[in-house]
């Protein structure tokens, strides 16, 4: 599903920020990415998602060789996926309802599947009797849980989760987890980049450090953060 080899990636300010990085993630998998700031992280997803280029090294992501991928098909790519943002970045002005049904007009679906689509999603989340209220009427945790139902919408074989609890109550980020699991659980590969040590001990799932922009350790959460 995703496949990085020998990739080096350097800003124009000079910054490496990663250097001869190789990761293979198989479908189905899931996934925690941790290191420091600056390590790494944000450049790797960046790279997943087509917002960066590597200067050097080979990335296949869902069968695509990404050099070969054109700009245009960029957008078709990114379908393929979900993505969970650590600031919710939903639309204030818009219900929860048409904060998910967004997602899915924005890639032609019709109002009949629309209709019959996010009340699915939204009750997987526990967000059924929500669908009236706007974003600023929720709990961080219910907000955080209307991206999860967005960036689920559309079916996406893989969810990228960036931070995905670093703006909610450290009660409610398992609640977060519990429900990522749970989507894994259905098939759905899971990649989520998180500095919370105590998730990351308590769900016993693979773990990839980097650190200075370079896998350090892959393996189980005891071998990582013990």
């Amino acid at each position: 599903m995703i496949e990085f080899k020998n990739v080096s990636k350097t800003y124009a300010n000079g910054t490496r920020a990663l250097r001869n990085f190789n990761l293979s993630v198989d479908k189905g998998e899931f996934v925690f990415i941790v290191g420091s700031s600056g390590a790494g992280k944000s450049t790797f997803l960046k790279l997943i998602m087509c917002e960066e280029r590597p200067e050097s090294g080979e990335i296949v992501v869902n069968h695509h060789k990404l050099s070969q991928v054109k700009q245009r098909d960029i957008p078709y790519l990114r379908r393929t996926m979900g993505i969970v943002f650590q600031d919710f970045r939903l639309i204030n002005h818009m219900t929860v309802y048409d904060n998910v049904a967004f997602a899915m007009r924005v890639v032609g679906a019709s109002n009949k599947v629309i209709r019959k689509r996010v009340p699915y999603i939204l009750g997987m989340v526990g967000l059924q009797d929500k669908m009236k209220r706007k974003p600023p009427e929720l709990s961080g945790g219910e907000q955080q849980r209307v991206g999860l139902a967005r960036a689920l919408v559309n079916n996406p074989k893989m969810i990228i989760a960036d931070e995905p609890t670093g703006n909610i109550d450290p009660e409610l980020s398992f609640e977060i987890v519990d429900l990522l699991s749970e989507i894994n659980r259905r098939g759905t590969t899971i990649l989520m980049v998180t500095h919370e040590h105590n998730l990351v001990r308590h769900f016993n799932r693979r773990i990839v450090e980097i650190q200075s922009g370079t896998v350090v350790a892959d393996s189980a959460a005891e071998g990582v953060l013990a």
